[in-house]
């Protein structure tokens, strides 16, 4: 088995399905991938943040069914009304995936927040895990670090940041070097070049996915 602490580009050999949660649409070409490879982390006994987690994406309802308890953030203040969140599935996934009363235990199983993530409204050193898939391309390089810096006051001492970046929309080596002016590190080993087997999704340019598992720097 491959080491899932490894920080390095998804490969079009890792682990896929096209079932998380919901039936995933196919455009959604790297998520199969992100997912699978993210829900090795969940762990029932602990404390979670979904960052940023978007108002239909399952990953936030995975985390809710498996860990002890979940939180959930986005600056779309639509996650705050299950019926813009009902809707937003609709359009999503196929009807039949979708039942209301289904929806709605998923969602009683969730705290939300809608708020930034460079101004989180949690206390410090509350989570034992923050996943946050697919985002940080969307920002401004400054609010990337100071998206970090909150990470690390928010999570606690010993724990991980599981993260998911398009490349090259993100400059990996920028983000290594946030990373450690932001107090994290990796994990475990890291690896930026990009296999000949890397995973490309194409709906929106050539695009690789770069996953990463970060932890406090202690040094």
């Amino acid at each position: 088995m491959k080491n899932i602490t490894d920080s390095r580009f998804i490969t079009t050999d890792d682990p896929k399905s096209q079932q998380f949660v919901f039936q995933l649409p196919k455009e959604w070409e790297t998520r199969p991938y992100e997912y699978e490879w993210a829900k090795n982390f969940a762990d029932k006994n602990e404390i979670v943040l979904d960052a940023a987690c978007g108002l239909g994406h399952p990953l936030k309802f995975y985390l809710s069914e498996i860990c002890k308890h979940t939180f959930a953030c986005d600056i779309d203040e639509r996650l705050l009304d299950s019926k813009a969140i009902l809707l937003d599935m609709k359009e999503t996934y196929t009807h039949d995936d979708i039942q209301e009363g289904n929806v709605q235990r998923l969602l009683n199983n969730l705290s939300m927040n809608c708020c930034s993530l460079t101004d989180l409204p949690y206390s410090g050193q509350l989570f034992d895990k923050i996943f946050c898939i697919s985002v940080i391309e969307h920002l401004s390089i400054e609010d990337v670090y100071k998206s970090l810096v909150e990470f690390k006051r928010v999570l606690k001492e010993d724990g991980l940041i599981i993260l998911t970046c398009d490349y090259p929309t993100i400059d990996l080596d920028m983000f290594n070097r946030m990373i450690h002016e932001a107090g994290l590190t990796f994990f475990d080993h890291v690896t930026f070049t990009r296999p000949s087997n890397v995973l490309t999704s194409t709906i929106w340019g050539e695009l690789s996915c770069f996953r990463a598992v970060l932890k406090k720097n202690k040094g």
